[in-house]
């Protein structure tokens, strides 16, 4: 079997077999035979996708340097000793470099966002299907869930949404909402879903402009409304946030969801004061300003730029700390890991999102010796 392709195949069955060394032996023949990125573009992606079974190939990948280099190769066939530093003690040159937490949270995101293929779905598709569609609503009274369907009809919704998914991958995105938005929103497991909740709570992962994304939301909100007044209530709109980041930041906005059902405060809430709730980094989703960057530098390739944790070829965004000049890919420095070699107190990163920002770096570099030179 010489191909990388058979190679990887065999290796992930056989990792699914429980079979962990000859896995990995396969694995390190499949890069072996190439250097392909999509080789490295698979072992991320089915790193992020099982990276929460503690059998899984997360830990499996995580084994010996507790990194993604546990194959125990990189592109030079050597290995590499890494650290995993405390977030305090990652710093950002200035407020372009995104915090290691706000980029493990927008990761997350960014995955689940690729595991639905919501990311492939206009915004505008998702306000035709409320305001054009004949749903079967039952209306429950009150402005809170006063349009709700059964939980099965929503499938039908997301295959009008998503009609260019196979079967088999359709089914793949059902079972994802269910288990990360649906058990959310249906916490009493009734079989009925707050309809007008659900499309406000996928709007802003689906595709289009970052203004468009929250103004279906909000109109999902006013479509819900049994008043539907062209605003909302200001409860309606907490509710809305913390749902928002129950389903998102699961960690930090699941024990908040039961105080938001206690508030009745009905003043109404505009479209600007629903963004500026919206965009508050600590009790809104100001995150959908670093999702927005993962999806529009998901294609940039730094040629010749390697982590210096993981040893392949950065793609997106690339951290480069300052006073080592070590480069880290998205994901290690999502994760806090930097190569031992380099450990230090403190850490400093500059974030590159494109090759041009490089180029006009290294020309204000050039620019400033000259003058320190002629002065």
């Amino acid at each position: 079997m010489s191909h990388w392709k058979a190679q990887l195949n065999k290796a992930v069955s056989l990792l699914g077999a429980g079979e962990s060394e000859e896995a990995r032996k396969s694995f390190k023949e499949a890069f072996k035979l190439t250097n392909r990125i999509e080789l490295y573009d698979a072992l991320v992606h089915l790193k992020l996708v099982d990276n929460k079974r503690p059998r899984g190939l997360g830990s499996f990948l995580k084994k010996g340097d507790s990194n993604a280099q546990s194959l125990g190769i990189n592109a030079n066939g050597s290995e590499h000793d890494v650290v995993i530093i405390e977030a305090s003690h990652f710093k950002q040159v200035n407020t372009k470099t995104t915090p290691r937490q706000w980029l493990s949270s927008a990761l997350e995101i960014r995955h689940f966002q690729r595991q639905t293929r919501l990311g492939r779905c206009n915004v505008g598709n998702v306000k035709k299907e409320f305001m054009e569609s004949q749903l079967p609503i039952s209306s429950s009274g009150g402005s809170a869930g006063s349009k709700s369907v059964r939980k099965e009809f929503l499938e039908k919704v997301m295959r009008r949404l998503l009609p260019f998914l196979r079967p088999d991958t359709f089914q793949g995105t059902i079972k994802a909402i269910n288990g990360k938005i649906l058990s959310v929103l249906d916490g009493g497991i009734s079989g009925r879903v707050d309809v007008g909740m659900f499309f406000a709570l996928i709007a802003p992962i689906c595709s289009g402009t970052q203004e468009k994304r929250k103004r279906v939301a909000f109109e999902a909100l006013v479509w819900r409304s049994s008043k539907e007044v062209g605003a909302i209530s200001k409860s309606d709109a907490s509710l809305y946030l913390k749902l928002l980041r129950a389903v998102y930041f699961p960690i930090q906005g699941a024990s908040a969801i039961l105080e938001v059902y206690q508030m009745d405060d009905q003043t109404l809430v505009s479209f600007p004061e629903f963004v500026e709730m919206f965009d508050d980094p600590d009790w809104g989703f100001g995150i959908l300003d670093v999702l927005v960057r993962l999806e529009n530098t998901d294609g940039v390739r730094h040629y010749g730029q390697t982590c210096a944790v993981c040893a392949y070829p950065i793609i997106g965004p690339w951290f480069k700390e300052i006073s080592s000049s070590f480069a880290l890919c998205s994901l290690c420095y999502s994760e806090g890991k930097v190569p031992a070699s380099a450990k230090q107190d403190e850490y400093c990163f500059k974030e590159y999102r494109s090759d041009a920002e490089v180029i006009k770096d290294r020309l204000c570099l050039f620019r400033s010796k000259s003058s320190a030179h002629n002065t």
